[in-house]
Formats: structure tokens, sequence, C-alpha cells
């Protein structure tokens, strides 16, 4: 899963251990130790994410009757 953050910049979940809100900015806390700051709050930073993945769902094959494919 990837969340869009300012600008071009998106970020992959799988690499993320940590996002907190810390004063007037989010952090994101990746699993190298190394962080990300955003002015988006943890709940907006959600809901861009299931924005992005209902776009581009759109996109996805049609998913068969004996498939179940869990995402």
């Amino acid at each position: 899963m990837f969340i869009p953050l300012e600008g071009e910049n998106i970020i992959c979940l799988a690499n993320v251990t940590a996002i907190y809100r810390s004063e007037s900015q989010t952090v994101i806390l990746k699993r190298d130790g190394t962080t990300e700051t955003t002015s988006f709050t943890p709940l907006t930073l959600a809901k861009r994410e299931r924005a992005l993945a209902a776009e581009s769902a759109a996109f996805w094959p049609p998913k068969s009757k004996d498939q179940d494919i869990t995402i």
C-alpha cells in the first residue's frame, strides 16, 4: 500500500514502522531508522491512501467468480 505525500512524493507502507504526530507535523518513521515529515495529519494520510487505492482499483482487471484476491 502506498500513501501520496506532498508534491510528487509517495511512500510505501511496507517500509514504515510508525506514523505519529509531533507538534505541527506528522513524522513517518521508516524501517531503516530514517524519518520523513509531512504537514498532513495521520487521519488525512489514511484518507489519501484509501483514495489512491480506490482510484487505482479502476485499472485492475475484473475479478472472476472463482478468484478470491484480498488486498
